[in-house]
Order: structure tokens, then C-alpha cells, then sequence
């Protein structure tokens, strides 16, 4: 799901304060000079032509020179595919150079998601879905050049299995014992499957599935926390929020309504959502 859409140029006429954001940031510089800050103080190295993947649990901050305008197209959205999601979560962030048919595509792109950003309708999740899958594609273009390990095709569809029966029984939080048993595996060698797969444990890889699901719930209807719990497989509302807090340092109620509850006002006549949910009120929208 697109949680948020920025596009066009800026100039930050304060400094960022370094801080983590809520969901996946893709963070294109397709004209003039900008570069990310992971420590308030740190000196930026301001760059061109680059895209920048960033996991919600890193703290960072965008800066330009202050003197000239830079060209950037933003997306943030609550999830990130296989393998971009391991790939960036290995130091928190992952950059990738941009060339001119990589920026024509990111244009096209934009061009095709901020209708569906600015009026969304029964169609937008899908085209939302399709272009993070195009995303991820361009930010990984050039791993595709390199031979991974090859991993045995037996043990990537075990682990996708194991991942699909988990994610259809979530409301019930099937234990990993159970998820075996329901793949004709031994728990000892579905972690094995796990960790030469995906490079994770299986309860890292189903917590992140309960956490997503319940995003998406939060997103798109309005069940309290207690139903989300529920139908996410957490005990209650409280095991819920401690859950979400630790894998994303905040709580769900703040991700709703900072995140979500900007959607259902509308913007005036001439104001675009550049910059919706930015900590700072004042900045949170720009004319057009």
C-alpha cells in the first residue's frame, strides 16, 4: 500500500532532524544534488542521479546544500519485497545509481500512482502492488548481473509454502512446530530452509507477516486495535502494541493516525500532499 507520494523539486530551507519513518522509503534524486544523514550533525554526501531504499528502523534524515533546488520522486510504502527487504535491512538502507532510462521509468511510474495516491479507488492497491514490484526491480537491476549461490528449488518452495500456510492460518499464530508439521517437515531442518533462504529465523519471518497484515488492516478499515489483534493472531490489544513498538519503535495507534487518518481530509484547492506527514505541521503541504 502507497502510505505516501512526493514529487517534484525542493530546496529544505531547515535542517532534517534524523528520524525513522513508519514504512519503506524509496527516495529518488533525479535532478540537482541531494544525499541522506544518519546522525544529527553528520556533513551530507550530497549526490546525483540516485535512488535511495530505506527500512523503517533507520534513522535518517535528507539534506541539500542549501543553496539550490534538487528534483526528487518519493514513495513510502508499508511493505518491501523479497530479497530488496534483506538486502536493504542489512545495514538499514541500500542505494543504487540512476541512469536515464532508470529515471524515465521512475517518471512513469509517478505519473501512473499519484492519481491513484490523490483519489484512491478499488483498483489503486493492485497498481500499488504492481509498481513496488517494478520499484524493487530497479533498485536491484544490478545485482541481477552477479550469479547468487543457487539455492535448490526444493528449498525455496518449502520456504514459500511454509510462508503462504502460515500467512492464511495468522489469525489462530500457528507455532513454527505447527507450521512444519504442515509443510511434512522437522522444525530443525524448516529453520535450516529458513536461514539458507531468506537468512532469518521462521518467527522473525512470521512476526513480520502479522505485522503486515495488520497494517493492512489498519489501512483500509476501521477495526480497533482489539479486532486487529484478533485477526493478526496476537493475544490481545496489549500484546498487539508491544509487538508493533518493538519491531518499529512506535506504537500502531501512532502509525494510524499519522499515517492513515491524513488520507481522509481533503487537501484545499491548489495544495498537493508533497509533504503530508511530516513531524513539522507547517510543512506538511505545499501549493502547487
Amino acid at each position: 500500500m502507497l502510505r505516501y507520494y512526493a514529487n517534484g523539486r525542493i530546496r529544505w530551507k531547515n535542517s532534517m532532524v534524523c528520524n525513522t519513518r513508519t514504512n519503506w522509503e524509496f527516495y529518488a534524486v533525479i535532478a540537482g544534488r541531494c544525499g541522506p544523514v544518519f546522525h544529527d550533525g553528520e556533513r551530507p554526501a550530497l549526490v546525483e542521479k540516485t535512488l535511495w531504499v530505506c527500512a523503517p528502523e533507520c534513522s535518517h534524515a535528507w539534506a541539500d546544500d542549501g543553496r539550490h533546488t534538487f528534483h526528487r520522486i518519493v514513495f513510502h510504502f508499508g511493505t518491501a519485497p523479497y530479497p530488496l527487504d534483506e538486502i536493504t535491512r542489512e545495514r538499514g538502507w541500500f542505494a543504487k545509481k540512476l541512469t536515464d532510462a532508470d529515471i524515465v521509468r521512475l517518471k512513469a511510474i509517478a505519473t501512473e500512482l499519484e492519481p491513484h495516491f490523490c483519489e484512491p479507488n478499488l483498483l489503486s492497491p493492485i497498481c500499488f502492488q504492481g509498481r513496488l514490484m517494478d520499484l524493487a526491480a530497479l533498485a536491484l537491476a544490478d545485482h541481477a548481473k552477479s550469479q547468487p549461490p543457487a539455492l535448490p528449488d526444493l528449498a525455496n518452495f518449502k520456504v514459500g509454502r511454509a510462508l503462504s500456510w502460515y500467512a492464511e492460518h495468522v489469525a489462530r499464530r500457528p507455532s513454527v512446530k505447527e507450521v512444519a508439521e504442515a509443510t511434512h517437515i522437522s522444525i530443525s531442518h524448516l529453520r535450516r530452509l529458513f536461514m539458507q533462504v531468506r537468512h532469518i529465523s521462521p518467527k522473525t519471518a512470521f512476526g513480520r507477516i502479522r505485522i503486515e497484515k495488520a497494517n493492512e488492516l489498519m489501512s483500509r478499515t476501521d477495526h480497533t486495535l482489539e479486532d486487529v489483534a484478533r485477526h493478526c493472531g496476537y493475544a490481545n490489544a496489549a500484546h498487539f502494541c508491544r509487538e508493533y513498538r518493538r519491531a518499529h519503535h512506535f506504537t500502531p495507534t501512532h502509525w494510524r493516525k499519522r499515517l492513515v487518518a491524513g488520507y481522509a481530509k481533503p487537501l484545499p484547492p491548489g495544495v498537493v500532499p508533497v509533504r503530508e506527514f511530516c513531524a513539522r505541521a507547517a510543512d506538511r503541504t505545499m501549493s502547487a
